[in-house]
């Protein structure tokens, strides 16, 4: 019984993740970083703190605040996620990096190619 309680548990962030993206009409984008990376949703939306989880989550949350149509604060982002705004600036700064971008450089990145 008490493993069933902690299954549920460890699953029900990532649904109430899941359900806010698909209400924002973001649902698609993350399943994309999902489908690229090779990480399941459900880890990318809750807790797992695995590398291959962590990168694409922090991938997640770049292309959401770049989003072409509707600019999302870090803010909107960290409550959507159940996190941090620190701990979503800190992973949108590690991927520009890993994308060798300068993290001074917000409004380039922002505009794209």
């Amino acid at each position: 019984m008490k493993a069933a309680s902690h299954l549920r548990s460890a699953t029900a962030p990532a649904a109430r993740v899941i359900d806010a993206l698909g209400v924002r009409d973001l649902l698609e984008l993350v399943e994309d970083v999902c489908r690229v990376r090779g990480v399941p949703l459900h880890d990318l939306c809750g807790r797992a703190r695995s590398r291959s989880v962590a990168w694409a989550r922090q991938e997640a949350w770049w292309r959401v605040h770049r989003h072409p149509e509707r600019h999302y604060s870090l803010v909107e982002i960290a409550r959507l996620f159940g996190r941090d705004h620190t701990t979503v600036r800190a992973g949108i700064d590690a991927h520009q990096r890993r994308l060798g971008v300068a993290c001074g450089d917000r409004a380039a990145v922002r505009a794209g190619p």
